[in-house]
């Protein structure tokens, strides 16, 4: 009963864990960018450090803390006692606080505001970023699958045709050379479809790595194709997505930064006012007179080191970041031409070919394999039909996958979904 019980264990155990690894993960375009919020690893990274900036602005709110500063004499000579804590020992207190002058404090909370903003705006690139590399790889493995379901369908067919042709065969009714060549061909595709299956596999390890799926888990993909046939650009010109920029993470960023700056160089300033510290002291008996209480003041004199080194920096980081604002901006508007005009090409291109391509591919592939079969074509025009069909087809999907990831490439250099779909 003991190894009848094991068996049950095992057999469950292994039919779990088999379950596990053929687990299909049904996937829209939408429900994988829900995904990469919630579950990519670089966005919850990046979060930190907008937390982190939060800590900041509430580090330079603080006040600087006080100095405490005991002293107790060790060897008294008037009583010979040491470390004399009576009424004729000698000890003294002393207590310093810092006060910063022209508004340092101030300033600092300022500029670190500034910087949570900047880590906002960078958390916003980034999830950017990612969503276009999301969708792309997401098209380019939809378009991927169903690539390799036409090879399944060629392949299917012609290993059915040769099986009644090696029928055939040896009844004598055709010869070596027509299997050997249909044999070659059914090679030839096989070869090519594994060759897309190991292009396909790449591109689910990099979707399963963005959304942070088992690795494992096989992804089945939806995207809806109509959405092609409803573009109109003439509705959205491209002076009105050029104005939209204005709106994108990394050109906030660059904008912040000047801001930074601006508030850094006034920062660096007010850090070039003297040290101000207020103090009170207290010595028991080693002053003019005993319980002696005092009051005072100490201030630097900025003479040798005015913060000039750090006042310049400050200047030239603001034209630093000046320019690397133009050049972000210049970047953008020229992302952005060139995306308008490849899509507006590529929807071209979609619209002047024939929809019908794809529905009427089983038919044709059926057609031509009776017409072989009866003799109404040679053995060179079913091969060069079969080669037209699938390539055909494949250009279709070629031409269906650039408007995709065209419109893609426009909705990531704009920074929002101008196309949903």
């Amino acid at each position: 009963t003991m190894n009848k019980l094991n068996f049950i264990i095992f057999f469950f155990l292994f039919s779990f864990f088999a379950q596990a690894q053929k687990d299909t993960v049904n996937l829209t375009l939408k429900s994988a960018e829900l995904l990469l919020f919630e579950r990519n690893l670089t966005l919850i990274a990046e979060k930190y450090n907008i937390d982190i900036a939060e800590a900041q602005i509430q580090q330079a709110k603080l006040f600087e803390n006080p100095t405490i500063l005991l002293e107790q004499n060790i060897y008294n000579r008037l009583n010979n006692k040491y470390f004399d804590v009576g009424k004729n020992g000698e000890a003294a207190i002393e207590i310093e606080q810092a006060i910063h002058l022209a508004g340092q404090r101030k300033k600092q909370t300022k500029l670190e505001k500034i910087n949570k903003d900047i880590a906002q705006y960078q958390f916003e690139e980034t999830l950017r970023i990612l969503h276009g590399e999301l969708n792309e790889i997401f098209i380019e493995t939809y378009f991927l699958q169903k690539t390799i379901k036409i090879y399944n369908k060629e392949i299917i067919s012609l290993e059915n045709l040769l099986t009644g042709m090696k029928i055939q065969f040896q009844k004598g009714n055709i010869s070596f050379l027509e299997i050997s060549r249909l044999e070659s061909m059914l090679l030839s595709l096989k070869k090519e479809k594994n060759e897309q299956e190991n292009s396909l596999f790449l591109f689910q390890s990099k979707l399963n790595q963005l959304l942070n799926i088992a690795p494992q888990n096989i992804l089945q993909l939806t995207l809806d194709e109509n959405a092609l046939n409803q573009i109109n650009l003439s509705q959205l010109s491209y002076n009105a997505l050029k104005n939209m920029l204005s709106e994108r993470s990394d050109i906030k960023t660059a904008y912040s930064s000047i801001s930074a700056s601006q508030a850094n160089l006034k920062l660096q300033k007010s850090m070039a006012a003297p040290d101000f510290s207020v103090k009170g002291m207290y010595d028991r008996a080693g002053n003019f007179i005993n319980n002696y209480f005092a009051l005072g003041i100490s201030i630097s004199i900025p003479i040798f080191n005015r913060n000039q080194g750090n006042i310049k920096s400050a200047r030239l980081n603001i034209h630093r970041a000046n320019k690397e604002k133009e050049y972000i901006i210049n970047k953008a508007e020229s992302e952005l031409f060139a995306a308008y005009n490849q899509l507006n090409k590529a929807i071209e291109l979609y619209q002047s070919i024939n929809k019908n391509l794809e529905k009427n591919f089983d038919k044709l592939i059926i057609g031509t394999t009776e017409n072989f079969k009866n003799k109404n074509i040679s053995l060179l025009e079913f091969i060069d039909y079969y080669k037209s069909y699938k390539e055909s087809c494949l250009q279709f999907y070629e031409t269906q996958k650039s408007v995709f990831l065209t419109m893609e490439n426009l909705n990531t250099i704009v920074g929002k979904n101008i196309f949903t779909y």
